[in-house]
C-alpha cells in the first residue's frame, strides 16, 4: 500500500515531496490521486501544493508540521547534501556574532533563481537568495564567511567578535586556498573588510 510506503520511506511529521515518492512505476498522476484519497480519509495532509506529511494523532488532534522542517529540506539540505545556508543576522546570530534576532531568516540556496524573494512557509516569512555559485557541502562554510564578511563593516569586528570569528573559522576548516577560490565570486567589499577588520589573519 502506498501509505505503508510512506510511513516506512519518510515517517510521522515530516515533509513528504511529491517530487521525492518512488513508489513502483506509477505515475504522477496515479500518486496524486491516491494521495487525495489518503488526504480524504485523514491519513496524511496536504501541506501545500506537492507537499504532504503523515500526522501524529495526540488528545488535541493532529499534529501541524513544523514550517522550519519545510524549510530544512527545501532550501538548506537536500539527502545529505547542503544547498543553502543562512545570511544576514540569523548567520551572525548562528555564529555568536550578534545578540540581535531575525523575525525573517534570510537564507542563500541552490533552490532559488531570483536574487531576492520574500515567501511564506506555513506561517513563517522567508528571505531567499539565489546562491553565487553552487553550494556543496565542501565550500558550504567559507561561502557562509565570505558572506558574513560582506553583511558586516571591517570596524564591526571588535576583540571580542574577533575571539568568536577566529573560533567559528578553525572550527570549519576554513583554509587561505578556499577563500582564495571564492573571493572572485563576491564584491570587493568582502576581500576589504576581511583585511581592514584583521580577521584575514585568523585563516589558516
Amino acid at each position: 500500500m502506498l501509505y505503508d510506503y510512506l510511513l516506512q520511506t519518510f515517517g510521522q511529521n515530516q515533509p513528504i515531496f511529491l517530487s521525492d515518492i518512488r513508489y513502483e512505476d506509477y505515475s504522477d498522476i496515479w500518486l496524486k490521486k491516491e494521495l487525495a484519497k489518503l488526504c480524504e480519509s485523514g491519513q496524511i495532509i496536504r501541506y501545500e501544493r506537492g507537499i504532504y506529511y503523515i500526522p501524529v494523532k495526540t488528545p488535541f488532534g493532529s499534529s501541524i508540521l513544523n514550517p522550519n522542517t519545510i524549510i530544512e529540506r527545501k532550501y538548506l539540505s537536500e539527502k545529505g547534501n547542503r544547498i543553502g545556508f543562512y545570511t544576514g543576522i540569523t548567520a551572525l546570530q548562528q555564529a555568536g556574532l550578534s545578540t540581535q534576532m531575525s523575525n525573517i531568516p534570510e537564507i542563500q540556496t541552490n533552490n532559488e533563481n531570483s536574487k531576492l524573494r520574500r515567501i511564506k512557509v506555513g506561517n513563517q516569512e522567508v528571505i531567499l537568495r539565489r546562491s553565487r555559485v553552487t553550494i556543496d557541502n565542501d565550500n558550504i562554510y567559507v561561502l557562509q564567511f565570505l558572506e558574513m564578511m560582506n553583511s558586516t563593516t571591517s570596524g564591526y569586528f571588535d576583540d571580542e567578535r574577533k575571539a568568536v570569528i577566529k573560533n567559528w573559522i578553525r572550527k570549519r576548516n576554513i583554509s587561505q586556498e578556499l577563500v582564495t577560490k571564492y573571493a572572485p565570486f563576491f564584491p570587493d567589499k568582502t576581500m576589504r573588510n576581511l583585511i581592514e577588520s584583521g580577521v584575514i589573519y585568523y585563516v589558516a
